[in-house]
């Protein structure tokens, strides 16, 4: 309106017949002075009208608040220069509108609206004991009202709590989504998968992929494709790539594929959307759109190699034709060197072994090795194999697919179960390569033998009594589905469950683990350390070497007294059963702690 009235004059001027450019009227300056003066005359009009209008109906609060609506229009703006004069008037009308009608729930919401930040707060909180009579609707505004404010002041808490409550309230509040990571986050996945599927199909696409995207991070299973079908039946475009998440997170790989758009020559392709395409290949089994996408990287991310060579190792499973191409030389260099690399690391931690061994034969100081036949090849050998083939059957069979980032969460449903097949297939090759030293172990020494001492029993009980009550603990105050990504252990728990049942969890995790960890790191490793090195150090070094291999930070100190203990226990007892009945009775513990959870 405002804009018209200001036309009128330039245009008028544009047909005087005395119009130029040298005509001072028509410089940008005074055009604008006029437009700002037309409009500003046109908004005390309009504001006289309503004051007109109040005057005849005093009571009138819905009169009145439009009034002060109207006048906030013009008080925001960035292109009127008479701003600060709207914003005066607003403030008196605000401040009018509150003593006359503040008890009413539109008026008390608006002014509210109006505030921010713990001022917001203290008012919204204030007007809660009143809001218990109001409308449902209302109550739900009272509600986001506070989610946004507590929002502002970084108080998730609370911010997730009002945002519920308004969720519940009015499924289609405006704080939905922030409701539904605050239930997630707490546990209750059920509860914000229901609120999503409640809440009415919103009337725009990008709150539609708003929806579907957060859907896809913080609840698992298929919520996001049956949100994606939902919002796809009411005729809403969805953004490719947020279908494809979707689909790829529900285990439709090859549906995830055909919802991504064709590569257009010269089209521009975040690096995000690359590594989905990426994703979503590896996951399909198609050999050729993956070796297309990870061409694609190569081209335009130079400094992730790594991670591509780790898809570059499945595409060699899948398509070996297709990961011949030229391209990826610098890919397949990368995954021999970092084979050789870890292959080798094992021998270099051996040097030093070997020099403090040679240091204490020239002054007559010999070792007592722990295990006959062990000798420091086998140390090398035994962790070897162990570290490569740990490393390398994994990315060979999952690759990219596995998040490269501590906390992130797997796109693919069935990760758990492949993780838990490459862990058996890994288990059976590190068991197969070592075979030859199994038999220069000699089967004498995995009894044990000598006279075994019960007070040798007791600080290895209390260890498991700790690491049992821990997992009690754990278990008993553990929130289902909380926000804290699970370990990789967990996920290899609930793998070999979905694979063979508990029954194939505790044989896999507490018998063949035990069995294959003991001989490596307590029989080739400490073996092969102690005739070189006294057995304390032997074993401190063991034991570190130990956790360091499960990447798992926040245990890392247990892991560590876990692997000393047992290796006091090989040397004590002259045998690997005694640790492995240990280990496995912990490994039990845990697989028992992860499926009751």
């Amino acid at each position: 309106m405002a804009a018209v009235l200001g036309l009128l004059p330039i245009a008028s001027s544009f047909a005087s017949p005395t119009a130029t450019p040298a005509n001072p009227r028509l410089s940008q300056e005074a055009l604008t002075a006029q437009v700002d003066a037309a409009s500003l005359a046109k908004y005390r009009e309009i504001v006289a009208t309503f004051d007109t209008a109040i005057r005849v109906h005093p009571g009138d609060a819905t009169l009145a608040l439009a009034r002060c609506q109207f006048m906030q229009n013009y008080s925001w703006s960035e292109d009127l220069h008479w701003t600060e004069q709207a914003q005066a008037d607003l403030g008196a009308c605000q401040h009018a509108l509150k003593d006359k009608f503040g008890d009413l729930p539109e008026v008390a919401l608006y002014v509210l609206q109006s505030t921010y930040g713990k001022a917001a707060i203290e008012q919204g909180s204030a007007l809660e004991p009143k809001a218990a009579h109001w409308a449902r609707p209302d109550r739900a505004r009272l509600h986001a009202a506070l989610a946004n404010a507590y929002e502002a002041t970084q108080d998730k808490r609370n911010a997730g709590k009002h945002a519920v409550q308004a969720a519940e309230l009015s499924p289609d509040t405006p704080v939905l989504l922030l409701a539904v990571r605050h239930l997630a986050a707490t546990g209750e996945k059920a509860r914000a998968r229901q609120l999503l599927m409640d809440a009415p199909v919103p009337k725009l696409p990008w709150l539609a992929n708003a929806r579907i995207n957060t859907a896809h991070d913080v609840l698992p299973g298929t919520t996001a494709r049956d949100l994606l079908l939902r919002m796809q039946k009411a005729g809403l475009k969805i953004d490719p790539y947020t279908s494809a998440r979707a689909l790829l997170q529900a285990g439709d790989a090859a549906g995830a594929l055909r919802a991504l758009p064709e590569i257009k020559p010269d089209a521009p392709e975040s690096a995000q959307s690359r590594a989905l395409r990426l994703t979503v290949a590896l996951a399909a089994g198609d050999g050729n759109a993956a070796a297309s996408a990870i061409r694609s990287s190569l081209e335009h991310e130079t400094n992730n190699r790594w991670p591509l060579a780790q898809s570059y190792a499945v595409l060699l499973t899948i398509d070996p034709r297709a990961a011949m191409h030229p391209a990826f030389a610098v890919l397949m260099l990368t995954l021999l060197l970092a084979g050789l690399s870890i292959a080798l690391l094992p021998g270099l931690l051996m040097f030093p072994v070997h020099y403090v061994g040679t240091v204490r034969a020239r002054k007559a100081r010999p070792t007592l090795a722990v295990f006959e036949g062990i000798g420091l090849r086998h140390a090398w050998y035994g962790l070897a194999v162990f570290c490569l083939a740990t490393w390398a059957i994994p990315v060979f069979m999952i690759g990219q697919i596995v998040p490269a980032r501590p906390g992130a969460t797997p796109d693919l449903q069935e990760l758990p179960s492949r993780l838990a097949i490459a862990h058996v297939v890994t288990l059976g090759i590190v068991s197969l390569l070592l075979s030859g030293t199994v038999r220069k172990f000699g089967w004498r020494q995995w009894p044990g033998y000598g006279e075994w001492k019960v007070r040798w029993f007791l600080w290895p009980g209390l260890l498991l009594t700790i690491a049992a009550l821990s997992a009690w603990v754990v278990a008993r105050h553990a929130t289902p589905g909380a926000a804290d990504s699970p370990l990789w252990n967990e996920i290899l728990v609930h793998g070999a469950k979905q694979l063979g049942g508990p029954w194939f969890a505790l044989l896999m995790v507490a018998v063949a683990v035990p069995i294959v960890e003991e001989f490596v790191f307590r029989g080739c490793l400490l073996g092969g350390l102690t005739r070189h090195m006294s057995f304390a150090a032997a074993n401190l070094w063991q034991a570190v070497i130990f956790a360091s291999v499960h990447f798992d930070a926040r245990h890392f100190l247990f892991f560590v007294v876990f692997g000393a203990t047992t290796g006091w226990l090989a040397r004590k007892t002259h045998g690997l059963a005694v640790p492995i009945v240990i280990h496995a009775i912990n490994n039990a513990i845990f697989v028992t702690m992860v499926l009751s959870r």
